[in-house]
Parts: C-alpha cells; sequence; structure tokens
C-alpha cells in the first residue's frame, strides 16, 4: 500500500491514495484521533462517487468500540483518491481538512460533522472522515429539484449567520490566501481552447451576447475581483450552489463540501447561491427580497457596518462575473452536462438581467 505520513488535527496517520487503501488498519488509526482505542475489523464500501474529489460510504464492523458509546456505524469519506483529479484540484482538498480541522469549530451553521481530517502537501492530498448523514434521512440539494424562495430564504439565513461570525475578524489573516486557487482555475477556464470548445456547446452563442470575445471576459473577471477586494470581508462558503446544500428531514438546510471557503466578499456566495438554486423566474421575482433578508439577519446577529441593500445587490451583480466562468465554462468532466447545461442557461440568463457589464462599469 503507497501511502504518506502526515499530520491531521489530532495526531500523525498515513494517508491512502486511493479507496481501496482505505482499508479496517488505516480507519482504526484515522477513527482513533477522534475515539481511542477503536479498532475496525471490517468495512464495506458503497455509493463511490466522482467529481472534484473522490468520495465513498464505508460502513464499518468494529472489533473493539475501546468504550465508545457515539462511534458511528458508517462514515463519509472524501479525499483525492483519483490521481488525474488529484493533481488538479489538490489545493482544495488541502483547504477542505484544514477547513474541518481549523474553522469548522467555530462555524455557527449546519455542516457535517468530521471525525477526522488530514494533509499531505508533499503529494497534495486531503483526506476528510465525515458523518454519514443518509441515516437520519438528509436530502442532498441538486440544481433539477428546485426548492422555491421560502426555502431559499432559510438558505441564505445560513449565509448571513456564517457571514455574521467572521464578519471583518482578524482571524481571516491566516487565510487570505485560500481565494487564489480559485482564481487561478477560473482563469484557466478561460485558456483559449477552453474558450472555443465552449462555444461549440448548445449555449455557446448566448456567451457572445455578455463577453464578446475572451479577453474581454478576462477583464470582466479581473474587475470582479478588484470590487470584492475593496469590500469588507468574511468567510465565505465559496462555493455553495444547489448541490453543496442539503437538508434535513425537517427541511432545515445546511452546506457540506467546504473546499472552496475563503475570505471575500459576501456577493461572491449570493451570486452562486441565488442562481443555481432558483428557477428563473423566481430568481427574477424573489433575488432583491432574498438580499434584503440576507441584511436583516446579518444586522440581528450583530452587523453593526452591515453595507446597504443597494451595495449588497450591486456586488451580488457584479459577481456574476465568477458565475459566467465557474458555471458557463464548467468542464463536462467535473459535473454532468444536465447539471452544467442548466446552470449555464440559469447563469446567463441572471448575466443578462442584471446587466453584469453594466454593474462592473467595463
Amino acid at each position: 500500500m503507497t501511502t504518506h505520513t502526515t499530520t491531521s488535527a489530532t495526531g500523525s496517520t498515513e494517508l491512502p491514495l486511493t479507496l481501496d487503501e482505505v482499508t479496517p488498519a488505516w480507519l482504526s488509526g484515522a477513527l482513533g484521533t477522534a475515539f481511542a482505542g477503536v479498532r475496525v475489523g471490517a468495512v464495506t464500501r458503497q455509493g463511490e462517487r466522482a467529481g472534484t474529489s473522490t468520495s465513498a460510504t464505508f460502513v464499518l464492523d468494529y472489533e473493539d468500540d475501546g468504550g465508545h458509546a457515539d462511534l458511528p456505524r458508517s462514515v463519509y469519506i472524501k479525499g483525492g483518491f483519483d490521481e488525474v483529479m488529484r493533481r488538479r484540484v489538490w489545493v482544495a482538498l488541502i483547504q477542505e481538512a484544514r477547513f474541518f480541522a481549523e474553522l469548522a469549530p467555530d462555524v455557527p451553521i449546519n455542516i457535517p460533522r468530521s471525525y477526522f481530517s488530514g494533509v499531505d502537501e508533499a503529494v497534495g492530498q486531503g483526506v476528510v472522515i465525515l458523518e454519514d448523514m443518509a441515516p437520519r434521512g438528509v436530502e442532498f440539494g441538486h440544481i433539477t429539484r428546485d426548492r422555491g424562495p421560502d426555502t431559499v430564504a432559510r438558505v441564505i439565513e445560513l449565509q448571513a449567520r456564517l457571514h455574521a461570525r467572521f464578519w471583518n475578524s482578524p482571524r481571516l489573516d491566516a487565510y487570505a490566501d485560500w481565494g487564489q486557487p480559485q482564481r487561478v482555475f477560473l482563469r484557466y477556464l478561460l485558456r483559449e481552447k477552453s474558450w472555443d470548445d465552449v462555444l461549440t456547446r448548445a449555449y455557446g452563442d448566448r456567451i457572445l451576447d455578455i463577453f464578446p470575445d475572451r479577453d474581454f471576459a478576462l477583464r470582466a473577471l479581473e474587475r470582479c475581483w478588484e470590487l470584492d477586494d475593496a469590500l469588507p470581508r468574511t468567510l465565505l462558503h465559496g462555493d455553495p450552489h444547489s448541490g453543496n446544500q442539503f437538508f434535513e428531514a425537517d427541511g432545515a438546510p445546511g452546506f457540506n463540501d467546504w473546499q472552496c471557503t475563503f475570505p471575500g466578499a459576501p456577493g461572491h456566495d449570493h451570486a452562486e447561491m441565488l442562481v443555481s438554486s432558483l428557477s428563473v423566474e423566481e430568481r427574477r421575482a424573489h433575488e432583491r427580497d432574498l438580499i434584503a433578508h440576507y441584511r436583516e439577519v446579518l444586522v440581528a446577529e450583530g452587523v453593526a457596518d452591515a453595507p446597504s441593500l443597494d451595495e449588497l445587490f450591486l456586488s451580488y451583480r457584479q459577481n456574476q462575473a465568477h458565475n459566467m466562468v465557474q458555471s458557463v465554462f464548467n468542464p463536462y468532466d467535473m459535473q454532468t452536462q444536465e447539471v452544467t447545461d442548466t446552470s449555464a442557461g440559469r447563469t446567463l440568463a441572471a448575466a443578462a438581467d442584471l446587466d453584469l457589464i453594466g454593474a462592473l462599469a467595463l
């Protein structure tokens, strides 16, 4: 078995590089950082998923429970278990592991519980062992299942509570560079070959109504970031599209997949969440009211210097620039074509409705 020594949040262990290397022995060591003395005897892997990271659910059979009454009977494990994808997104894998180790304990919203997080920077691997939320009836979001404005109001309340907790916090200085990998990746998506390929998609002609050429698209992206960097910062989820949301059996929402979290302007989170979570018609009818609701919760959570509604809404409009690249130019090997095309259609409509180019003053 090829593994590499790393330091986790709570101790030292080794990180597997494939799902086959997630063995009972490795799980015993990793879970032992949270549950001393535990020994896993056998595991059953199921529900493997591939995307930015590779993940699967592992059902556990314990040889020794270490005297712990709260041991999980199954866990959800994420990491860079595909070598090609790991080389592409290794920074995101490491940031998610660090998020769960360093920031998650202070996040005041519904997120998965973490049992282990490990980083190996030498090979670009990050692995997290999270709770398996399926046994409690959690439903995961999907862009083809619209939640409606009432549910999205509850989701934007989560954003407000998260943002309020970290609003202009000096603690964010330690994570100031976490937004750079996403920016590098979005610039990469606008490379000449990608631009030409995406223009051949079914919605390709609509792109040129917003971005007449590739150089203009790059200028819009850089302008968006310049404007964001001048605004108050907080801890963003960073990638809060509908597929990274989950809902408890009673409908209460939460956020999973924290690979892209970074300090930044709230409009970044609003743009992706609202456009991906609502149909075009619902978004047009409710977007400003939803951002007004966000501001109300932000103030109620103690942010005395909250931006005005007009300022928040302008930033939301400006941040359609990152949506235009992240959603419209998303590679088909990172999401299904159905998800990418649906997201792209909604984003193209939003960029036009909200006069993205006027908002950026380009």
